[in-house]
C-alpha cells in the first residue's frame, strides 16, 4: 500500500485518484472499482508527480470547435469537464485532462524553486504550496503566474484557502494565517510535532470557519478555529495511528468526520459541535476493519485488507459511509452500512487475486520458473565463498545451529569447517546480537583460529565486533585474555580499513580498550610484587607444616653416625694389615708421643687383658691390640674436628 497521502474523490465523486509510490497518478472508477487511468510523466523517476487537486474547467479545444460547425450533437461550449492538476517534484504545475488523457496544459511562469508539496483551488484561483517557502497564485483560466507570497524559510507542508481573495493558511509544524492583502502573518497555530500534510476545510452552522489537520506522526486530529486569538487547538481526535486521509461535513449542527490510519483503520466520529473540548480527546463512535474470509483455506491466522480511503460525502444516505479497501494495486469501493449497535465492525470479505497476500500471488503469476536439477545445481556462500550442494530435505535453522562444529578435531576438513562455522557463528551473532551465540564464540581462546576467524569476518561487521569486545574487556581477567586475543587478530587483519576511518573514528572505537588496558598495565608492577612475596609466604608455611609432621628431617646433616660391624666384617676390611709386627707399634706410640717414665708393662698388661678391644686413633687410623692396622673414613667436617683434637692430644676409644 502506498503511504503518500496525496488522495481525493473527484467532485463528483465518479472518480478517485492517488499518487504511488513511483510518482505515477492512478485513477479508479468508484462505481466499477476498475482502474480507469494512469499517467506516467515524462522522466517520472526525475520529475514524479508530487501532490494533485481535482478541477472542473469549462470550454472545449480547437479540434473539438472545428467538428461542431460538421455535427450539432458534440456539445455546447459551456460544456465542463473533468481534468486534474498537479505539482510535480521540479516545481512546474499542469494540467492534465481525463477525458484526453493527456497534459493539456502546462502553467506559465517561474513556479517554485523546489519541490510542490500541496495544492488547493478557491474558485478560478490556484494556490501552491512549495519546499522554499513560498506560496505561489495561479490563474486557471490563462494558467498564467499571478502572486508570489513569501511565507519565510520553513518548508510548508500543508495548504488551505480559508477565505477567496484574502487569507490563507500554510506552514509546516507551525501553522500561519496569513492576509494576502497586507504580506503579513495575522496568526500563528502550534501544536503538532511535525509536519502537517491533511487539512479539511469546515464551516459551522452560525458561520465559523474550522480547519481539521492531520500530522505525519501524531496520532491526534486537530480541529483549529480560525477566528478570534485562540493559538491551539480547540479539540482532539484520538486514532491508533498517523491519519492518512480525512473526510468531514457538517449535518445538522454535529461533525461527521471519518479519518483512516496508516494502519488501515477507519475511525468514525459524530459529535456536537458545542460539545467538543480540548481537555478530553474525542474517541471514535465507530471503527471499521476489512478480514480476508479464510474459512475455507483452514488457515487460522487472518489477514487484514487495509483501508485505503473512507468519505462520508459520497454516501447514499447519513446512514452510510464509502470505503475503498485493498492495495494501491487493487482497491475495492463499497458503501458500508452503520450499525448503531455495533461499535467495533469487522467486515469479512472474500480474497480476490488482486488482494492476495504478496506470496501467494506470486504463486498465480504467469511466468513460470525455470526447473533446476537439484543434484547438479551448486550455490556459492558470499561470506566463506565455499561451494555447498543444494539440499533435497529442507532443515530449519535450529537445527543447522546445533549441528554447527566448534572443535577443529579430525583432521584439516574438520579445521576448516569449523572455522567456516566460526565465522558464521560470529556474523550471525553481531547481525542479531544474540548473546548465547557470542558467548559461544568469545569461549574459543585459540590464537590461531581467532587469526584465521578475523581475517575472514565481513568488513561491515568491524565496527560492532570492536562494540563487542569493548563489553568483553570490562568483564573478568579470563575473558580480557580472549578480548586482547580477538583485538590483536583485529588489528592485524583490518589495519587500513581503520586507518581509512580517521583519528577521531579510531578514537571512538578504542577509547574503551585503550582505557582499561592502560588502567591493567598500570598496576601490573604492584600486582607482580605482590604475588612474589605471597608465593614466598606459602612456601614458608608449606615448609614449616611438612617438618613438623616429619621430624626426622630437623636432624643435623653433619653429625657422623658409625654403626658398628660384624668382626667377619671388619677382618675383611682390615684383613691386609693383620700380619704387621710390633715394632710399628711401638713406632707409632713413640710418635704419639707417650711421656718419659711411663711403663710399657702396664699397657701389654691392659692390651692382653682387653685382647685389643681398645685402638688409639690418630689422623684416621688406628690399630689393634694384635698389631693390625684399621683406616676409618670419616668426612671433611669429621676430619677437621680431628685435627683439632690433635692438638689437645685427646683420645678416642672405639669399641672393637
Amino acid at each position: 500500500m502506498s503511504r503518500s497521502s496525496a488522495r481525493e474523490y473527484s467532485r463528483d465523486g465518479k472518480y478517485f485518484a492517488f499518487i504511488n509510490s513511483q510518482g505515477k497518478l492512478v485513477v479508479y472508477e468508484v462505481e466499477t472499482s476498475n482502474v480507469s487511468q494512469i499517467y506516467t510523466p515524462n522522466l517520472h523517476l526525475n520529475v514524479p508527480c508530487t501532490c494533485f487537486a481535482w478541477v472542473e474547467v469549462g470550454g472545449q479545444s480547437s479540434s473539438a470547435k472545428k467538428k461542431k460547425k460538421r455535427s450539432s450533437t458534440t456539445g455546447t461550449e459551456g460544456e465542463r469537464k473533468t481534468c486534474v492538476i498537479f505539482g510535480t517534484s521540479k516545481g512546474t504545475v499542469s494540467l492534465y485532462g481525463l477525458a484526453s488523457g493527456t497534459v493539456e496544459k502546462e502553467f506559465e511562469g517561474a513556479g517554485h524553486s523546489g519541490p510542490i508539496t500541496a495544492l488547493c483551488i478557491e474558485g478560478d484561483c490556484l494556490f501552491t504550496a512549495g519546499s522554499d517557502g513560498k506560496v505561489v497564485e495561479w490563474s486557471l483560466t490563462n494558467c498564467v503566474q499571478r502572486k508570489v507570497h513569501n511565507l519565510g524559510v520553513e518548508k510548508l507542508s500543508c495548504l488551505v484557502v480559508i477565505e477567496q481573495g484574502s487569507t490563507i493558511l500554510a506552514g509546516s509544524k507551525q501553522l500561519k494565517l496569513w492576509d494576502l492583502d497586507k504580506e503579513r502573518a495575522t496568526k500563528t497555530l502550534v501544536g503538532h510535532t511535525s509536519n502537517t500534510v491533511l487539512t479539511r476545510k469546515i464551516v459551522s452552522q452560525d458561520g465559523g470557519t474550522f480547519v481539521l489537520t492531520g500530522s505525519v506522526n501524531d496520532r491526534n486530529v486537530s480541529l483549529w478555529s480560525t477566528e478570534g486569538d485562540e493559538r491551539t487547538a480547540v479539540g482532539l481526535f484520538t486514532l491508533d495511528d498517523a491519519p492518512e486521509y480525512l473526510s468531514a461535513r457538517m449535518v445538522g449542527g454535529k461533525l461527521h468526520l471519518v479519518a483512516v490510519s496508516r494502519s488501515g483503520v477507519a475511525h468514525y466520529f459524530i459529535k456536537s459541535f458545542d460539545k467538543i473540548n480540548i481537555n478530553k480527546p474525542i474517541k471514535a463512535n465507530y471503527t471499521y476493519e476489512v478480514a480476508l474470509d479464510t474459512a475455507g483455506s483452514g488457515s487460522k491466522a487472518v489477514d487484514r485488507l487495509p483501508i485505503f480511503t473512507a468519505s462520508v460525502d459520497f454516501s447514499a444516505n447519513q446512514e452510510q459511509i464509502l470505503v475503498g479497501y485493498g492495495s494501491d494495486l487493487s482497491l475495492k469501493f463499497e458503501q458500508i452500512t452503520i450499525d448503531k449497535d455495533l461499535k467495533h465492525n469487522v467486515i469479512i470479505r472474500e480474497q480476490t487475486k488482486g488482494m492476495l497476500p504478496k506470496d501467494k500471488s506470486e504463486r498465480d503469476l504467469k511466468a513460470k520458473t525455470p526447473a533446476v536439477d537439484k543434484s547438479i545445481a551448486e550455490y556459492l556462500n558470499p561470506v566463506n565463498a565455499s561451494k555447498k550442494s543444494l539440499k533435497t530435505v529442507e532443515i530449519p535453522m535450529e537445527a543447522r545451529l546445533e549441528n554447527l562444529a566448534l572443535t577443529a578435531d579430525g583432521g584439516d576438513s574438520r579445521s576448516r569447517a569449523s572455522q567456516k562455522n566460526m565465522v558464521h557463528l560470529l556474523v550471525q551473532g553481531l547481525h542479531s546480537k544474540d548473546a548465547e551465540i557470542l558467548r559461544s564464540v568469545f569461549s574459543k581462546n585459540d590464537p590461531e583460529q581467532i587469526q584465521r576467524t578475523a581475517e575472514r569476518i565481513p568488513a561491515q561487521y568491524v565496527s560492532a565486533l570492536l562494540n563487542e569486545l569493548s563489553s568483553l574487556m570490562q568483564k573478568k581477567t579470563v575473558h580480557v585474555a580472549t578480548a586482547v586475543c580477538w583485538l590483536k587478530a583485529l588489528i592485524h587483519s583490518h589495519a587500513s580499513q581503520l586507518m581509512a576511518l580517521g583519528s577521531e573514528s579510531l578514537l571512538s572505537n578504542f577509547g574503551t580498550c585503550l582505557g582499561i588496558i592502560e588502567y591493567r598495565v598500570e598496576h601490573a608492577n604492584s600486582l607482580s610484587k605482590l604475588s612474589g612475596r605471597l608465593g614466598l609466604l606459602v612456601s614458608q608455611i608449606d615448609r614449616t607444616e611438612r617438618l613438623a609432621k616429619n621430624p626426622d628431617e630437623v636432624a643435623n646433616p653433619h653429625v657422623l653416625v658409625y654403626q658398628e660391624e660384624d668382626d667377619s666384617d671388619v677382618d675383611s676390611v682390615i684383613g691386609k694389615d693383620h700380619g704387621s709386627s710390633d715394632e710399628e707399634y711401638d713406632g707409632m706410640m713413640d710418635d704419639d708421643g707417650l711421656e718419659d717414665g711411663e711403663e710399657e708393662d702396664d699397657y701389654e698388661d691392659g692390651e692382653n687383658a682387653l685382647a685389643g678391644s681398645f685402638v688409639r686413633v690418630r689422623n684416621g687410623t688406628a690399630k689393634r691390640g694384635d698389631g693390625s692396622m684399621l683406616k676409618l673414613k670419616v668426612d671433611e667436617e669429621s676430619s677437621d674436628q680431628d685435627d683439632e683434637d690433635e692438638e689437645d692430644d685427646e683420645e678416642m676409644e672405639v669399641s672393637d
